[in-house]
C-alpha cells in the first residue's frame, strides 16, 4: 500500500470535518436565538456537545493517519478507529461526489487505511483463529461444482480458476476458507467460525460494505482483479493473499518489501 494510496482518504477526511464544522457553526447560529428562547444557557450546551464531538472525531482522525502511515500501533484499540473510520465514510464519498472524483478511488484508499490499521494492530490477532473469505465469482462461472458455504472440497482443482491456489494457501497455512455468495451467508459464516480476524478478496464495493460491517472484528482487505467485468470470472493476486496470511503468521517480511516497492533481492 503506498502512503500516496492511503492519503487521499485521510486528506478528504480532514476536509470533510472541517466542512461538517463550518455548517454546525452556520446552524448553530442561526438556530441561537430560538435556543435561548426555550432554556437560557442551552446554545451554550449545544455548541459546547458539538465541539466536544468535532474534537473527538478530529483526534481520531489524526491517530488513524499517525498510525496508518507509520504501521505503528498508536494508542488505539480497533472499536475506536473503527467507530470513527465508520462515521467519517459516507461525509467522505459526499465530499469525493461534490469534487467529481472516482468512487472506487476513494474507496481503495479507505481499505489501504483499513489494512494499515489491521496491520498495526496485528499482534492482538496473531495467534487466533482467522478466516479467508471469498467471493463465489473467483469461481469458473461455468464450473459444475458448488463450492459457496462450507463446500469448498467440492473444488476439484483444475486450475481453471483461482480457488485451486487459494485453497492451496488456506490449507499451507491451516486457515478455513469459505466461498460466500453475498453479504448474509458471509455474516452467518462470522458468527459460525468466531474468528478474531478475516482475510477477505472482494471488490471495492463489497470490501468497503463488508469492512464497516465487521468492526470491531478487523478485516484485511484483498482488492480481486475483474478481466471480464465485475461479478464474472475474477481473480486474485496470490502473492497478495500469502502475504496476508504471512503477516498473521509473524512472517510479515513479504509485506515490507511490497511496502517498499522491492522484491526479494532487494532491487525495485
Amino acid at each position: 500500500m503506498k502512503l500516496r494510496e492511503k492519503k487521499l482518504f485521510i486528506l478528504i477526511a480532514g476536509g470533510g470535518i472541517l466542512a461538517l464544522v463550518a455548517v454546525a457553526w452556520l446552524v448553530w447560529y442561526l438556530i441561537s436565538p430560538r435556543l435561548n428562547e426555550l432554556y437560557p444557557g442551552l446554545p451554550e450546551i449545544v455548541g459546547a456537545a458539538a465541539l466536544l464531538a468535532a474534537f473527538v472525531i478530529t483526534i481520531g482522525l489524526f491517530v488513524i493517519a499517525l498510525s496508518a502511515m507509520t504501521g505503528r500501533r498508536i494508542l488505539f484499540s480497533q472499536r475506536i478507529t473503527g467507530t470513527v473510520m465508520r462515521v467519517l465514510f459516507p461525509p467522505v464519498l459526499m465530499l469525493a461526489a461534490l469534487m467529481r472524483m472516482e468512487k472506487d478511488r476513494v474507496k481503495r484508499s479507505f481499505i489501504a487505511v483499513n489494512n494499515a490499521l489491521v496491520m498495526a494492530g496485528q499482534d492482538s490477532i496473531r495467534g487466533g483463529k482467522l478466516l479467508l473469505l471469498l467471493p463465489h465469482c473467483l469461481q469458473a462461472t461455468d464450473c459444475p461444482h458448488k463450492i459457496t458455504g462450507g463446500l469448498i472440497d467440492n473444488c476439484r482443482g483444475c486450475g481453471r480458476c483461482v480457488i485451486a491456489g487459494l485453497l492451496s494457501l488456506a490449507n499451507e497455512f491451516g486457515l478455513p476458507l469459505v466461498v460466500a455468495t453475498g453479504g448474509t451467508l458471509a455474516r452467518r459464516v462470522i458468527v459460525e467460525e468466531r474468528p478474531v480476524g478475516i482475510i477477505a478478496v472482494a471488490c471495492e464495493m463489497d470490501l468497503t460494505s463488508g469492512i464497516r460491517d465487521s468492526y470491531p472484528l478487523p478485516v484485511y482487505g484483498v482488492l480481486n482483479e475483474r478481466p471480464h467485468g465485475p461479478c464474472r470470472d475474477t481473480t486474485v493476486a496470490l502473492d497478495m493473499v500469502r502475504d496476508a496470511m504471512r503477516l498473521f503468521a509473524g512472517d510479515d517480511a513479504g509485506v515490507q518489501e511490497r511496502e517498499t516497492g522491492t522484491n526479494e533481492t532487494g532491487t525495485p
